[in-house]
């Protein structure tokens, strides 16, 4: 039986106080209670700032989706206003997609799965708000028969929509059925009322079996696509995960199709970051990503805390020397100030390293360790979390500047201006010490309340 957002939201309500805080972030976005995964529908709407998510409120795992709803000022603190968006019928989910402002009004573009036994169908679908809060039911705006044959009708979701002069176009997670590859499907309109298929791209190494949230921006001249892919083999000290993200940078012809590719960028070297999605409605690119990673133990829910998942700190992209960067969002720094003693489990570290040191931030029973070998390193083997690894950057550096963010169980390594990253959750308790080691500057915040 379907839930109704009102019996959802109060869900929610009369359940939010029963979570297990021990693990709670303070300065990123998770859920009130329940299950949470990609961020969906990010978009600058009459002043604020709506991220809306994939949700299961009622359990710590995936199951029945619908899409969460955050708001904010600065895109640090935030409302969790409940769900949006919930399914109608039976045997249906809320899958992913994005958002757009059209006449003032909030379009919700999104997948409808429906899933019973065997069979299973994803189509793309549109719901409407003159708020941002509340919508009206779901509409079909593109037929899956319009593929191609070779293209799957069951694998088929996530859709972003831009539009580029006066034309609307949605860009689909997709697969080629015949080569059993992931390719980016771009469908396109005149409205977003109904769907064509305009063109693919890809297939190619780095989409791995399956594309999945694909989002487009441009950033300097240059066509930038930010997605994710499920089984993309691994290759040197890339694709370590079993889903993968990554920036595909080139120049894509919308008038005949395809896209010349100048480069693919892993965004994340961590073990938890996945399905990154970029703002609408801004005139920069802002990207929030899943601060989780798929097929892996998630403490909160082995410890029966009544919670999982998080966002990533939103990160703003350029380019620096023809690569692209990300760095967190400028309003962070409206909540930083000077501590008397690090105690706190929230920190932005900036430090500089020399050839070889590091960083050791020690708790009452685990530690990680940020450090440089020529390489930068994250160390999460002792940080009291079931899948602890070692990652570092592609990149050697003789001397590299680094930012740490640390919340409660979170970390984000920023390495040369944010040219790499590194991304996990830590599980450590008691008072945090930190231990430097060949390291001659360093600069220590603590993140609290608004400044």
């Amino acid at each position: 039986m379907t839930k109704s957002i009102k019996t959802t939201n109060d869900y929610i309500e009369k359940n939010k106080d029963r979570v297990n805080s021990s693990y709670r972030l303070k300065y990123h976005m998770m859920p009130t209670v329940g299950w949470m995964n990609d961020p969906n529908g990010l978009i600058y709407y009459k002043g604020k700032y709506h991220l809306f998510y994939q949700a299961n409120p009622y359990n710590t795992n995936p199951g029945t989706m619908c899409w969460g709803h955050f708001v904010s000022d600065d895109l640090i603190t935030y409302e969790d206003l409940g769900v949006a968006i919930v399914p109608e019928k039976e045997h249906t989910s809320i899958f992913s997609g994005g958002a757009i402002e059209i006449d003032g009004q909030l379009n919700a573009i999104y997948t409808l799965h429906y899933e019973k036994g065997k069979v299973k169908k994803e189509n793309i679908y549109k719901a409407v708000s003159s708020d941002g809060i509340k919508f009206g039911s779901g509409v079909c705006i593109f037929d899956n028969e319009k593929l191609p044959a070779n293209l799957s009708r069951t694998d088929f979701r996530d859709p972003y929509p831009v539009k580029i002069g006066n034309k609307y176009y949605v860009f689909v997670g997709g697969k080629d059925e015949a080569l059993n590859r992931g390719v980016i499907v771009v469908l396109s309109g005149d409205t977003l009322d109904e769907l064509n298929y305009e063109f693919s791209i890809g297939p190619f190494y780095e989409l791995g079996e399956m594309c999945e949230c694909p989002c487009y921006t441009r950033i300097d001249g240059k066509d930038v696509i930010v997605t994710s892919a499920y089984n993309v083999p691994r290759w040197e000290n890339n694709f370590k995960n079993t889903h993968s993200s990554m920036f595909i940078v080139g120049e894509i012809d919308f008038e005949h199709g395809g896209m010349k590719v100048d480069y693919v960028k892993e965004i994340d070297k961590g073990n938890t970051f996945y399905a990154p999605q970029l703002f609408n409605g801004l005139d920069k690119p802002v990207m929030v990503g899943w601060l989780e990673m798929w097929n892996v133990p998630y403490p909160t829910h082995l410890l029966h805390h009544g919670w999982v998942g998080a966002f990533s700190i939103p990160r703003v992209l350029s380019f620096k020397d023809g690569d692209i960067c990300q760095n967190p969002v400028e309003t962070l720094e409206n909540y930083k100030f000077n501590p008397d003693k690090v105690i706190s489990h929230c920190l932005d570290i900036s430090l500089t390293f020399y050839g070889q040191g590091k960083l050791t931030v020690k708790g009452d029973n685990g530690e990680v360790v940020i450090g440089h070998n020529g390489a930068v390193y994250l160390d999460t083997m002792n940080a009291k979390t079931p899948h602890g690894h070692i990652r570092q950057t592609n990149g050697r550096y003789d001397r590299c500047q680094v930012r740490v963010l640390l919340d409660t169980s979170s970390i984000e390594v920023f390495v040369d201006g944010g040219r790499e990253v590194i991304s996990s959750r830590i599980y450590i308790d008691g008072d945090y010490k930190l231990e430097v080691n060949g390291i001659s500057e360093i600069r220590i915040k603590e993140i609290g309340k608004k400044q």
